[in-house]
């Protein structure tokens, strides 16, 4: 079994951003990266304190992004119902070319491993994939520009984990390939809930509200962490993505 996640990278949360302070007006603030220790083993949370610990943090959601697990939506419901908070159920894959959050597909089975079948069932049932946390190295073939385009919705171009700004190397590179920039916290514990999160300019009642503002493309990442915080450094640096020919 994984052991939690933990390290010098958490950050106190009394020092991140008041989420007043950075919600765009008559929008949304969603964490849309979050693991429990319900579904994931390399968690150290519960489901019930990751949710409390969103709702303390002052955000209007999160996305339970188990890693290739789905959340019911029977279960889903008892616990928007009662924490008496908006939860999105998401899924973290671990596909052939990296990890990818997506939102709004039905289930879970293996064939979503593999990354040209995860795309034609993303696009039949209507839901989107964000390439995950890019500034991880990971080995095996990387995408290149039209991949990228063809592949995915999204780019988590602000993870908590690591060190990348908002209108760094990966939200630039997201804009100029036309897909939607997001942020996520990537929590695996109660502390790391909300330091990175995504804003959306309206009401989210439900994944297909989140679903459309990423297709969209409406959608800002949002670093709550204070300046100069520790984050892991981009593994990746020196391994710009390929341009196609």
């Amino acid at each position: 079994m994984r052991r939690p996640r933990s390290g010098p990278h958490l950050i106190d949360p009394a020092d991140l951003a008041d989420a007043d302070s950075v919600r765009p007006p008559g929008g949304s603030l969603i964490d849309m990266h979050a693991h429990s220790s319900n579904l994931s083993r390399d968690s150290g949370v519960s489901v019930d304190d990751l949710i409390a610990q969103a709702k303390r943090r002052g955000l209007d959601a999160i996305c339970l992004t188990e890693h290739n697990a789905l959340w019911p939506d029977a279960q889903v419901r008892e616990l928007s119902e009662r924490h008496a908070f908006t939860v999105l159920p998401g899924m973290e894959l671990g596909t052939d070319v990296g990890h990818v959050l997506v939102f709004g597909l039905p289930r879970y089975h293996p064939e979503l491993l593999e990354i040209e079948e995860l795309r034609r069932i993303v696009t039949a049932e209507g839901a989107v994939a964000v390439q995950a946390h890019p500034m991880r190295y990971r080995p095996g073939r990387q995408p290149g520009w039209e991949e990228m385009r063809r592949w995915f919705d999204g780019v988590e171009v602000v993870n908590g984990d690591h060190s990348d700004t908002v209108g760094g190397y990966h939200h630039t590179q997201a804009m100029d390939l036309g897909l939607a920039p997001v942020g996520g916290s990537d929590a695996h514990s109660r502390q790391a809930v909300g330091r990175v999160a995504t804003a959306v300019p309206g009401y989210v009642a439900g994944v297909y509200d989140l679903v459309r503002y990423i297709a969209e493309r409406r959608t800002q990442p949002v670093d709550m962490r204070p300046p100069r915080s520790v984050g892991r450094p981009r593994r990746s640096a020196g391994r710009p993505l390929r341009r196609e020919p």
